[in-house]
């Protein structure tokens, strides 16, 4: 049965190539939002500055500068006020990063002006464990912040040391006592954490799945270590090589132990309650991408924001929204996006799919389901199909290179300045 997994990670390497194929913004222009959009839209917005850059991290991201902070977030308004204009509404917001609350002013400033002009309800916004400070958490919750997600990575120091953290952020017993006062204060408490560091062992593992017993946060976010090509170098020669093989045993340790007193909101994400979580396109269909570097999903369509500050910053200045690239998603590429997500939370609504497309799931993607089937990946009751514990496993491994792949769309979309 194992001998099935080799091959799903070769078909989900393939599949998400997709990804990788963008036209021109001529042709698939954003357009004014129809009367007759009932749609949830959720908000994303990039803030891509942080004070050094973590040699792992592949996200769109610069040293921060507040000389070109400034311009940066008067723009961000201003196209936030252009897709007002076109009659697009918000009941959710991410703001995601770069560290998002690397200047507090101006991230207030933001959601002030989000919050006074769309419908927005539920605010998430990540941060570093340097920002867990009271004039942040104060003004963060202040500004209508439910959900904090804080970037850990690791309890483990040795891990911390090797990728630059220990230093800008405290030793592993200093981020959980920043943890521990935190909680509370918002409706949820995330803690992201990286599995699968070369550095890291079974014991490590452990230690840090006893910290999360000790605090129990609100949430716990648990990520497969992700590697594009943009870092695969620095990687290598801060932590060593990616053994792959440790990743599924990791992950069903991780399953076991969160299992206990969480249950799955995502196939890598662990809720004590209903929550907003960091895979917003599972909750949302649809999603506007603001800022430089940022995506967004609707119209069947991925739009990216330009990754060049300078070209961000012209292009509003000029009236236009700045997006560079477009990609129109076929219809069965909607379906494989739509399965792929929905399934990702753990359970897909047969109804809904056959509403999405017009046809049922049995039609639309046999071979898929078959080969589900056959791996002993999912379960099936007469309203839903779900994912059994293999099955997570396999989604966490799809999802790993769907991210990937959108990582490497980064590196395309980047210029030799972006830096």
């Amino acid at each position: 049965m194992y001998l099935i997994e080799p091959f799903l990670n070769i078909f989900y390497r393939q599949a998400m190539r997709s990804v990788l194929r963008f036209g021109s913004v001529e042709e698939h222009p954003v357009p004014p939002r129809p009367a007759t959009d009932i749609k949830d839209y959720l908000l994303y917005v990039h803030i891509p500055f942080c004070e050094t850059l973590c040699p792992y991290c592949s996200f769109h991201r610069y040293s921060y500068d507040e000389a070109r902070a400034k311009p940066y977030f008067d723009a961000l308004i201003l196209e936030l006020a252009m897709y007002k204009n076109l009659g697009y509404d918000f009941k959710g917001m991410y703001i995601g990063g770069g560290t998002p609350t690397i200047s507090l002013a101006d991230l207030t400033r933001v959601l002030d002006y989000c919050r006074t002009n769309f419908s927005i309800r539920e605010i998430s916004v990540e941060t570093n464990p340097n920002h867990l400070t009271d004039r942040h958490l104060r003004a963060l919750k202040d500004s209508g912040v439910n959900r904090l997600s804080v970037g850990v990575q690791s309890f483990d120091d040795r891990i911390l040391k090797a990728i630059g953290r220990f230093e800008k952020y405290g030793s592993g017993s200093d981020i959980q006592k920043k943890l521990h006062d935190a909680r509370g204060i918002f409706d949820t408490l995330n803690v992201d954490l990286i599995f699968n560091m070369p550095l890291q062992d079974d014991a490590s593992l452990r230690a840090d799945l006893d910290i999360l017993d000790s605090l129990l946060p609100d949430q716990v976010t648990f990520y497969p270590l992700m590697t594009a090509p943009s870092v695969e170098a620095a990687l290598r020669s801060t932590l060593g090589a990616v053994d792959f093989r440790k990743e599924k045993r990791f992950y069903f340790t991780i399953l076991e132990r969160m299992r206990k007193n969480y249950t799955g909101s995502t196939a890598w994400c662990f809720s004590r309650k209903k929550s907003m979580i960091d895979e917003y396109i599972i909750s949302y269909d649809t999603y506007i991408g603001a800022g430089s570097g940022s995506f967004g999903y609707f119209n069947d369509c991925i739009y990216i924001t330009s990754f060049s500050l300078e070209e961000y910053i012209a292009k509003i200045n000029k009236g236009e929204l700045p997006i560079t690239r477009v990609k129109k998603f076929t219809p069965r590429e909607n379906r494989y996006y739509f399965f792929l997500m929905k399934l990702f939370g753990l359970e897909l609504d047969k109804a809904a799919f056959q509403k999405a497309f017009g046809r049922p799931y049995t039609r639309e993607l046999f071979f898929e389901t078959m080969l589900l089937r056959l791996a002993r990946a999912i379960c099936e009751t007469d309203t839903t199909i779900q994912l059994t514990d293999r099955g997570r496993y396999y989604w966490v491994m799809a999802m790993r290179e769907f991210f990937i792949a959108v990582d490497t769309m980064r590196d395309a979309c980047r210029t030799p300045s972006d830096s």
